[in-house]
């Protein structure tokens, strides 16, 4: 498949969560099968001091291994896109104060990307939540250090935040300009695939609600990124 005459190959969804990527850009990712979604956030917290906020919002009860039923989830979600999920060992914020860093975010996705083939990097441009901030900072990192590492990159505005935060993601992007980068917005219509995809996360449709959910039924705001 190809996209605006640009053959994409097998694309590197990077994901700050276990949803995101698909929430976001799960019908870019459905036109290049056999393409993975590699999830920064998906480790599993030593323990659960009880159930948080937005886990009991999703319907989850005291005991259950929040982060094993959705990365079961995640896998079933990205198989309706033909895709493949990866998992990175760090801890949603929700489960642990302490943060990690850009750079060993980055050095995660290195080393990911060189034991797969892989053509291009979808990321966010990670506006409205703290760890989609972090997981866009160490994207960008790559873009300034490894940026041939692959032949083409892709970010994605994250849905919901998107509606919430306009003037942050024009600032996002006019940063990445400022970097000497060139973006051109594109738009992809949201598939039949990435419909069956969403609906195999069933706990974060819960706890995200209809207005979110709307919003990812929405065409999906990407960007190329391209250097002079």
């Amino acid at each position: 498949m190809s996209l605006s005459g640009v053959d994409l190959g097998r694309v590197l969804a990077v994901s700050p969560h276990l949803d995101d990527a698909v929430l976001s850009a799960g019908a870019l990712i459905a036109l290049y099968p056999g393409s993975v979604v590699l999830t920064v956030f998906a480790g599993k917290p030593r323990r659960y001091d009880g159930l948080s906020e937005w886990d009991a919002e999703s319907g989850f009860v005291e005991g259950d291994d929040v982060v094993e039923l959705r990365r079961a989830e995640d896998q079933r979600a990205t198989a309706q896109l033909g895709a493949q999920s990866h998992w990175l060992d760090f801890i949603d914020d929700q489960y642990e104060s302490a943060r990690p860093n850009a750079d060993d975010i980055a050095a995660a996705i290195r080393t990911e990307l060189k034991t797969l083939d892989l053509d291009t990097i979808a990321l966010p441009l990670g506006c409205g939540h703290d760890d989609h901030a972090r997981t866009h900072e160490a994207c960008a990192l790559l873009l300034e250090t490894d940026f041939d590492i692959v032949r083409h990159w892709i970010a994605w505005a994250d849905i919901p935040y998107r509606q919430r935060h306009p003037q942050m993601y024009a600032d996002r992007i006019d940063s990445l300009r400022g970097k000497g980068f060139q973006l051109a917005e594109f738009a992809i219509e949201p598939s039949e695939q990435k419909r069956l995809a969403i609906a195999e996360y069933p706990t974060q449709v819960r706890a995200l609600g209809v207005e979110n959910i709307a919003d990812a039924e929405r065409a999906e705001q990407l960007y190329t990124i391209t250097r002079p």
